[in-house]
């Protein structure tokens, strides 16, 4: 920092290579501009720069400077310091040089002049410190019994041309704060005996307005006489009032937050008792220091020794007591529970069964160890009673079993009505009609013999159906094609099936029935009214979640699947494949010749 209409005072370095021939002489055989500058040497000039730079050594510095390059050893470093006489003016440098390994014969150095303020510059420049740190410079004469300091307030200079202010030491004393006094001529006396050499003075001032400034003074013994006995004391004196008034306020600041949060901290101790007092939890805290074997209770809530059927003298002096109120059923596995929780200081959760006064409680209790500095162990846990959720959790176990029972009941009953409508669908239909046909003795044995195997046939298809529990569509659909074919041998027709992707398709004993179904009235249909020669069926897709398709094709004469048709069959595959969420599908042939029946088992 620079005082206003200074300059900074300037350090110039300038660098130079320096050898020695065979006869002793010095020659600088190169050099930096910086150094010409220093010289005051026009770098066109005839003269060597070492013969300039001897001629430019001050008289009095000359024979240190022989001193110093006179038959110099080249493995050493060598330094000079010293003032140069340029143009009439003093200029102080330092010349430091080093060896370096050289090819020829000559002795190598490489240099550096460095040009070193001068003592105003230096003055400037600590004045200009002095102020930016809002300091003043102080002496105080120990003979005189006098301070002294500069007219300014700022700079104590060492020109004893310049006037000083000066007060002397009692007059002094008298602006020195009562409560600082003491210890401040403690110290200054120490300092002027000489026992102390250096000390941090802070302390007040009285000001000229009244008011008390604080001011810290960095000081020490300046001047000694021949004996070492001081005669001053200088050092710097800096006005802190601002500093140490926010200090005060920040002090009071934080004594207040001190005091505020002492309060706080004795208000959450009695809200954090009452609330644990009060919850329905019951908490506690067990510690094991070092050395000891068995945990200690250090607090019990007045809610877990309600719990625990326990009283606090009891569990302090016996802490295995909190076990004897556990159930005879669950004690040891609980025991058990707590030991390994307790030997691998793990963190502790189970439920077990309680008998107080004759009464089983369930409770939930969970703790967390923790180890502090000094080795101690500390479990902090809690404990609740949960026989009311106990309670809740059995009868909602028994209200689901109860609905379960019932679903299954309605399902079964469910199931008995669809089966009872595909008898009456089925064979019912049939027997009735061929009962009132034989009472009227107007049906021939034979037909009477095949209403009887139709009605088999179909309680077959229920019989199989209801015996394929895990087992494939193929099961179903291959013997009911067996009976079909069998039934069919006397009229001219080829009936051919494909079912190998039915292998792989698993479906629910009622789908079973309700697949067989369709694709039995698909080729009774195609037998009875469409006069095909041929029927071909055929299986494709196949996977176990239930997908594919089912085809019953024949080449017969065709039908519009929109028409209007007597009997139900038609409607009843369109009912039973709704009902399975399957997709059914006529499809016509060309020319009105031949019709296919495609059931899709997946999603419809």
């Amino acid at each position: 920092m620079t005082l206003p209409g200074e300059k900074s005072p300037q350090v110039s370095t300038a660098g130079f290579s320096l050898d020695r021939n065979a006869n002793g002489v010095f020659r600088i055989r190169s050099a930096s501009k910086a150094l010409y500058q220093i010289l005051d040497v026009d770098p066109g000039a005839p003269t060597g720069l070492w013969d300039t730079l001897c001629q430019r050594i001050h008289p009095e510095d000359r024979a240190d400077f022989d001193a110093a390059f006179h038959d110099p050893d080249i493995t050493q470093d060598m330094s000079w310091q010293g003032r140069l006489l340029v143009s009439g003016e003093i200029r102080i440098v330092t010349i430091d040089v080093q060896p370096v390994v050289s090819s020829t014969a000559d002795t190598t150095w490489i240099g550096t002049l460095t040009k070193l303020p001068e003592a105003g510059d230096l003055n400037r420049a600590f004045a200009a410190v002095l102020e930016a740190a809002q300091a003043v410079m102080v002496r105080y004469d120990i003979l005189r019994q006098e301070n002294q300091w500069d007219p300014s307030g700022r700079v104590l200079t060492f020109d004893e041309d310049i006037p000083k202010l000066t007060m002397d030491r009692a007059k002094w004393e008298m602006l020195l704060h009562p409560e600082d006094r003491e210890d401040v001529l403690h110290i200054m006396g120490e300092m002027e005996r000489g026992t102390r050499q250096s000390a941090m003075l802070l302390y007040r001032r009285l000001n000229a307005d009244g008011t008390w400034r604080w001011r810290r003074v960095l000081a020490g013994i300046g001047e000694r006489d021949a004996t070492g006995k001081p005669l001053s004391l200088m050092g710097f004196s800096y006005d802190v009032t601002t500093v140490m008034e926010e200090l005060e306020r920040v002090t009071a600041e934080a004594a207040a937050l001190r005091d505020a949060l002492d309060e706080s901290k004795v208000i959450l101790a009695q809200t954090a008792y009452e609330l644990t007092e009060n919850i329905p939890i019951g908490t506690y805290t067990m510690v094991l220091e070092p050395g000891d074997e068995l945990a200690q209770f250090r607090f019990m809530s007045r809610r877990f020794l309600e719990i625990m059927g326990l009283d606090a003298e009891t569990a302090r002096a016996d802490p295995l007591s909190a076990f004897e109120c556990v159930h005879p059923d669950d004690y040891d596995d609980w025991v058990q529970k707590n030991a390994h929780a307790f030997v691998h200081r793990k963190p502790f959760r189970e439920e077990t069964r309680l008998l107080v006064d004759g009464q089983v409680r369930w409770i939930v209790a969970e703790s967390i160890p923790r180890q502090v500095a000094d080795g101690t162990w500390i479990w902090e846990g809690v404990i609740q009673d949960i026989t009311d959720q106990k309670i809740s959790e059995q009868a909602l176990r028994r209200a689901n079993q109860t609905l379960l029972e019932a679903a299954s009941e309605k399902a079964r009953i469910a199931e008995r009505e669809a089966l009872l409508k595909d008898i009456h669908d089925g064979f019912g239909n049939t027997l009735a009609i061929g009962k009132m046909r034989l009472r009227g003795g107007d049906v021939p044995a034979t037909e009477a013999v095949e209403v009887i195997e139709d009605c088999l046939a179909d309680l077959r298809i229920l019989i199989n159906s209801l015996d394929a529990e895990g087992e494939s569509l193929w099961s179903v659909l291959g013997s009911l094609l067996e009976r079909i074919a069998a039934r069919a041998r006397h009229l001219s027709l080829d009936l051919t099936w494909d079912l190998d992707a039915s292998r792989r398709i698993y479906l629910r004993p009622r789908q079973m029935l309700q697949a067989a179904r369709i694709m039995q009235e698909a080729v009774a249909n195609a037998i009875r009214h469409s006069g095909a020669q041929a029927i071909h069926v055929a299986v494709t897709g196949g996977e176990q979640d239930g997908t594919g398709q089912i085809a019953i094709r024949d080449n017969g004469q065709g039908f519009d699947p929109k028409g209007h048709y007597r009997g139900r069959g038609l409607e009843n595959m369109r009912q039973r494949a709704k009902a399975e969420g399957w997709k059914l599908l006529f499809q016509a042939g060309t020319d009105d010749k031949g019709t296919q029946v495609t059931l899709d088992l997946g999603t419809g």
